[in-house]
């Protein structure tokens, strides 16, 4: 046994040893090439430096890794098989270098990261190269941990009743009237750079650590969110894709299954409504569009699609395919929550997304039983909403969800009909009760202006909406 023992230091004490001489050989190799470095037309790399940076990528030992001072520490966390990519403005991926600037914050490009498929074409993607679409299964999107600047508490149990329009004058109507957004104040900072502060401490005029990066008892420095809509089928898994029709048919129980087993490496599930609220504040914020977003108005819920007309004026309608232009335009940028192409798309219209946040033991039509639904939310991965939510109970929000922080709410007539609204771009605004005990966000293609990035809704969660996924990958 002594023996064993003995043998296996030597053994580990050699690997070491291995790893420090393959080190130092690579920074040797690499100091030499700093030294001796050709100069090409657009090109200031040599083959044997490009192949020294490629061993730096595969090894995980990055020389010069790319950090965003912006970030405070919540830079994204990658792990495999989640791959680095920047997307050029007409929608082409290619392999990114950890060691160049692949995202910037504040200049609102925000990171993305792909997984393949099961079968790439090209089972050995090196950094730089282009990456074809149809290897590619899933986007992902960073959301770095941040910190908001709380404007109002969310305290509204009512609806104000505003008198009827009556006339065309869209520029004098009620929605202009009461139309209140405003830019959110955002600092962003890592687990240890930005320490939690519970919602008993919170305050108007504080800044409030956002809820979506803590995930049961696991605080995240973010989260990486599906870029566009999902659809799911038992054949090719779970897509997160432009161009693809998402699939709206399943109970909440299915969408919520489906999201969790999809990628268990990276912690996936079911994106949350506290989750939804954190991607669209930083939309609103100093490094997002700061604006709403332009709807999917596509009637087949086709991601990534962009209303190319702005309609003045809260009617029922679609937009024929002439009307519809992809994520990849000038026009479809403005549909992307940085207002270019890194952001997150389908966040206003499409089809309108159930998220995991629910009313405690009221499982609805989602095929939950409360034992499973008691579970999830004690994990943390379910929202948990008070037992006596009704429609207006908007003091019942959690913080940082976009719910009862969009007050003061309305209810008024125009052309669609009489809607609750909240006082951002007239966005639908109700909340959960118990015969609808599930959120879903966004709004419908067909549902005029009362869609964006601040509508909720309620759902009994027995199909009918789309779904999104996230990843929580854990900080060590």
């Amino acid at each position: 046994m002594k023996r064993v023992i003995k043998d296996n230091y030597k053994f580990i004490l050699g690997v070491i040893f291995g790893l420090i001489i393959s080190i130092s050989t690579v920074y040797a190799v690499d100091t030499y090439i700093e030294s001796n470095k050709v100069a090409y037309t657009n090109h200031n790399k040599s083959n044997v430096e490009e192949a020294i940076d490629e061993l730096y990528e595969r090894s995980g030992v990055h020389k010069n890794k790319w950090i965003d001072p912006e970030l405070n520490g919540a830079d994204p966390i990658l792990k495999a098989p989640l791959i680095p990519v920047e997307i050029k403005p007409n929608g082409d991926v290619y392999y990114a270098s950890l060691n160049s600037e692949w995202y910037n914050y504040g200049e609102k490009r925000w990171a993305n990261a792909i997984i393949l498929v099961d079968s790439p074409s090209n089972a050995n993607y090196k950094v730089g190269d282009h990456i074809i679409e149809d290897d590619i299964e899933s986007y992902f999107v960073w959301i770095p941990r941040y910190q908001y600047k709380i404007w109002d508490m969310g305290q509204y149990t009512t609806l104000i009743e505003a008198e009827t329009l009556t006339n065309q004058n869209y520029e004098t109507s009620l929605i202009r009237a009461f139309n209140k957004p405003r830019i959110i104040d955002i600092k962003f900072g890592s687990v240890t750079n930005a320490p939690k502060m519970t919602e008993s401490e919170a305050t108007v005029n504080k800044y409030y650590t956002h809820p979506a990066f803590t995930l049961g008892n696991k605080d995240l420095n973010g989260i990486w969110v599906g870029k566009f809509e999902s659809r799911y089928s038992e054949t090719n898994n779970v897509l997160i894709k432009p161009n693809i029709i998402p699939t709206a048919n399943k109970t909440a129980k299915a969408i919520f299954d489906i999201g969790y087993n999809y990628e268990r490496n990276l912690d996936s599930h079911m994106m949350k409504n506290t989750e939804w609220g954190a991607v669209a504040y930083l939309s609103h914020s100093q490094y997002g569009i700061g604006t709403e977003i332009r709807k999917n108005n596509s009637s087949e819920y086709k991601t990534g699609s962009v209303m190319a007309l702005i309609y003045d004026f809260d009617v029922d309608e679609y937009a024929d395919s002439s009307e519809t232009l992809p994520w990849n335009t000038d026009i479809g940028y403005l549909a992307s929550t940085t207002g270019n192409i890194s952001g997150v798309y389908d966040m206003n219209g499409g089809g309108s997304e159930i998220v995991a946040g629910c009313i405690e033991n009221a499982v609805g039509k989602s095929e939950f039983n409360i034992s499973e639904l008691e579970q999830y939310m004690n994990n943390g991965y379910i929202d948990r909403y008070n037992s006596n939510s009704g429609k207006t109970t908007f003091n019942y929000r959690i913080l940082g969800d976009a719910t009862g922080e969009l007050g003061e709410f309305y209810n008024y007539w125009t052309g669609a009909g009489k809607f609750a609204r909240s006082g951002w771009y007239a966005n639908f605004a109700l909340f959960v009760f118990p015969e609808y005990p599930w959120f879903h966000r966004g709004g419908g293609p067909a549902q005029g202006i009362i869609t964006g990035q601040f509508y909720f809704g309620s759902t009994p969660g027995q199909g009918g909406n789309t779904f999104r996924v996230s990843l929580a990958i854990n900080n060590n």
